[in-house]
């Protein structure tokens, strides 16, 4: 089956760019609903190497309720874990996912299996066959 290139992303892997332990195997580049310049990757599914902080709050962009996550291992703050979605951030597009990385506390690697990039697919992990990966 044949996708449009704007209907899928690639689905990436995550690690502590402090101490290379895995954060994610399922997660997905995004930008910030209320700045679209802010990018991060976003997941539901993070590893027993991420955590929430303990402590909750809101931002002024929004009232949902969140939590910064860190590196069980090193301790950095990753990113934050959203708590309790507001009714402004549900009515927008948005992907479901609650638990943020900051793009620049992660090393990230695209996931191939064999020769097939694995993408999302209308929100969904899907496997896509016919693809050329070119390596410089």
């Amino acid at each position: 089956m044949k996708y449009n290139k704007s209907s899928f992303k690639y689905v990436y892997s995550l690690k502590c760019r402090s101490c290379c332990k895995y954060l994610s195997f399922k997660s997905m580049k995004s930008v910030l609903i209320s700045n679209s310049k802010i990018k991060l990757f976003s997941t539901n599914y993070p590893t027993s190497n991420v955590r929430r902080s303990g402590s909750t709050y809101t931002t002024r962009s929004c009232t949902c309720l969140i939590s910064n996550i860190i590196c069980i291992k090193c301790l950095i703050v990753l990113g934050y874990n959203i708590l309790v979605p507001c009714k402004l951030c549900l009515r927008n597009k948005n992907n479901g996912h609650l638990w943020m990385f900051d793009i620049k506390k992660v090393y990230y690697d695209i996931i191939i299996r064999g020769m097939r990039v694995i993408r999302w697919i209308k929100n969904i992990i899907e496997e896509y066959e016919d693809i050329e990966i070119k390596i410089r």
